[in-house]
């Protein structure tokens, strides 16, 4: 019996793949857009507290490092 121990982690090998096929152009506009999506999801989310709760931009940073993002 060999005991296999892994550690799960959501998105790390993904992102790491991408990565490693972008070039560094593609690289920066992809955090480019990434960012300005997350920015239009913050707006969206302070705009409707009332439907998402009161969330800081440091909670969704902390929620958004559970996605290594």
């Amino acid at each position: 019996d060999e005991m296999f121990s892994f550690k799960y982690s959501p998105g790390k090998l993904r992102g790491n793949q991408y990565k490693s096929m972008m070039s560094k152009e593609e690289l920066e506009e992809e955090q480019r857009v990434q960012r300005e999506q997350l920015a239009a999801i913050f707006r969206l989310m302070k705009e409707k507290s009332d439907t998402f709760g009161e969330m800081s931009e440091g909670d969704m940073k902390e929620q958004l490092r559970l996605y290594d993002i």
